[in-house]
């Protein structure tokens, strides 16, 4: 395509070119930016070292040539810089810089306004200016006609069912694991919580799979704190009780104290309470900076950056994944300007500094630890006999099967042998730059291979990054306003430094949680990061034209036939719970990080 006589302004925004001659008809795929000149392949997807001619080899070789240029890394940062310690990401600063392509949805959706997430919280904030906090119900007044996806969520926020419910299957679903020895953080004993385990022994329910824990207090261990807020490191334990419901029975709020360490039976119902307070604090900060922004937002876009810079468009790998890699640098270049910069408004409401924790998190992260389905085995989480209404790890797995057939399908099309894999050098090219550019820059490839040898090693990891940018993220950001929006049930940070046991009153209560001011901050954030776009792609919809050969068509098919039928069997799991989960309906799933 030659763009002749056109001025810049009026570059044309195109998707695809259909040229029909007689009977034949044939789809060249484009949507990108011509500005003058533009060459394009037919949608056929090829792999490079199975290309003969050498027009198009040549072709192939120059376009990641000008991507490269176009699609850069960031400098290396500084210790100075709040992006040090992080998986690196786009060359740009700000929204403007960044290339095009990571800018064209915002572009072409008029309605979706550059800084989406300032503009949003500017919209909501004079709702939020009441009265200082006397009782629950000035909390409830704050989000007072903000629309709720589940409205009853939190309403049984200060029983140990509805805590428990919230830490098992709410938004930081793989925040906790199977408890089967000691923890050196945690000082209760078999007699300390015997109450608890309705007449049974500590050993005995541990061995047969009972216990959980999820312990904060090495995590938080030297993380910078903002504006003297509080969270506390601490350690929470529970059981699955003989109802099946997974409830609370002790938490420590200071490791190494006993004065901290709480239970049903050994505290009144107020300490007990202002406990599970503490405890959900600590809960959300890792949560927001660590399984939200760290896992999802910040693991993603190393693996977008590289395919834009490695692989050309008529590549299957390319094909695949672009859906799901495009929008995740926009967001991100949000976010590093507005949400995680050191003196940001998050931090008053946000006991911990974001870049302390993502950096201290970062230097241990493995991109293994994204592979959901072994995740949970080590967690010990994985076995619904031992561990009933995990909704969340059903749905997961369910949801990771459908797409590993669909990624295997769809890969095994163009790679017919492990050779295949190991002669791509495009596809090499990909794997050395996320590799050593953008997760090992600082020479740490956290278990991310600079080599991709077999057709099973390359399925696995486009399901984990496809996953991680669609599903995980679903999972982890849009139930953050249910969660967070009444404080008590959540809050972000607290005033005041954690009580001993008999200390709590309701007067110590309301003076420990968040002011109106810290709430109506939290909730505002909240709000904005939970809502869809008008013009929101989901799971199994494909309004992009990239695959056009039958084979690929009728597989893609085959995807969204096989999530239909999930939602089916979500839908009615979910049509017999109290409390329905449907954080993972692909319906709700988005397939890339746009928010």
């Amino acid at each position: 395509i030659d763009m002749e006589k056109r001025i810049k302004v009026n570059e044309w925004l195109c998707d695809r070119i259909i040229v029909i001659y007689g009977e034949q008809k044939v789809c060249f795929p484009v949507y990108d930016w011509i500005e003058s000149e533009y060459q394009i392949p037919t949608g056929e997807a090829s792999l490079p070292q199975k290309v003969e001619n050498p027009f198009l080899k040549s072709e192939r070789a120059q376009e990641i040539d000008r991507n490269r240029g176009i699609f850069c890394w960031c400098d290396l940062p500084t210790e100075q810089d709040i992006d040090y310690g992080l998986p690196r990401h786009v060359n740009a600063a700000t929204y403007d810089e960044l290339p095009r392509m990571f800018q064209r949805k915002q572009i072409r959706a008029k309605d979706f306004k550059h800084g989406f997430i300032a503009g949003g919280l500017n919209s909501i904030k004079n709702k939020f200016l009441v009265q200082p906090i006397k009782s629950w119900d000035c909390y409830k007044a704050l989000y007072k006609g903000l629309r709720s996806e589940v409205s009853n969520y939190t309403e049984d926020w200060s029983t140990d069912e509805g805590m428990g419910r919230q830490v098992l299957t709410g938004i930081s679903p793989l925040a906790f694991k199977r408890m089967t020895h000691g923890n050196p953080n945690f000082d209760g004993n078999n007699q300390d919580i015997t109450d608890a385990l309705e007449g049974r022994s500590l050993e005995p329910v541990m061995e047969a799979g009972g216990l959980y824990i999820s312990d904060y207090s090495e995590i938080y261990r030297d993380v910078d704190r903002c504006n003297d807020l509080y969270c506390p490191d601490a350690v929470g334990l529970f059981y699955v009780n003989k109802l099946g419901n997974f409830v609370p029975i002790a938490i420590q709020l200071v490791p190494g104290c006993s004065d901290y360490l709480f239970t049903p039976s050994n505290c009144s119902d107020m300490d007990w309470l202002l406990a599970k307070m503490y405890f959900r604090c600590a809960a959300a900060n890792e949560h927001e900076w660590g399984y939200h922004f760290l896992y999802t937002h910040n693991m993603v876009e190393p693996f977008g950056v590289a395919l834009f810079r490695c692989l050309p468009t008529v590549h299957p790998v390319y094909k695949l994944m672009r859906p799901h890699l495009r929008t995740s640098s926009a967001i991100n270049t949000d976010a590093r300007t507005q949400l995680i910069t050191r003196d940001g408004f998050p931090t008053k409401a946000i006991a911990t500094s974001a870049t302390s924790l993502t950096q201290k998190m970062f230097k241990s992260t493995k991109f293994q630890d994204l592979i959901i389905p072994k995740v949970l085995k080590k967690q010990g989480t994985d076995d619904s006999a031992v561990l009933p209404n995990y909704h969340y790890r059903d749905d997961a797995l369910a949801l990771w099967k459908i797409m590993e057939d669909y990624v295997s399908d769809l890969l095994k099309s163009y790679y017919t042998s492990d050779e295949d894999v190991k002669d791509d050098y495009e596809l090499q090219g990909w794997a050395q730059d996320v590799a050593h550019e953008g997760l090992g820059w600082d020479g740490n490839t956290r278990g991310f291979p600079d080599s991709i040898t077999t057709i099973e090693q390359l399925v696995e990891i486009c399901v984990t990054v496809m996953f991680t940018s669609s599903a995980q993220h679903a999972a982890v950001n849009f139930g953050q306003f249910d969660t967070y929006k009444f404080i008590p049930n959540c809050p972000g940070a607290m005033r005041l430094p954690p009580h001993k046991r008999g200390e709590a009153t309701m007067q110590r209560i309301l003076d420990s949680l968040p002011d109106q001011k810290m709430a109506s901050i939290q909730i505002m954030l909240t709000y904005a990061l939970s809502q869809f776009a008008d013009d929101e792609v989901y799971l199994g919809q494909f309004p992009e034209t990239f695959f056009t050969d039958e084979t690929a068509v009728s597989i893609q098919q085959r995807y969204t036939d096989q999530l239909a039928d999930l939602e089916k069997k979500i839908e009615l799991r979910n049509a017999s719970l109290k409390h329905p989960y449907v954080f993972l309906l692909p319906s709700r799933v988005p397939r890339g990080v746009a928010i």
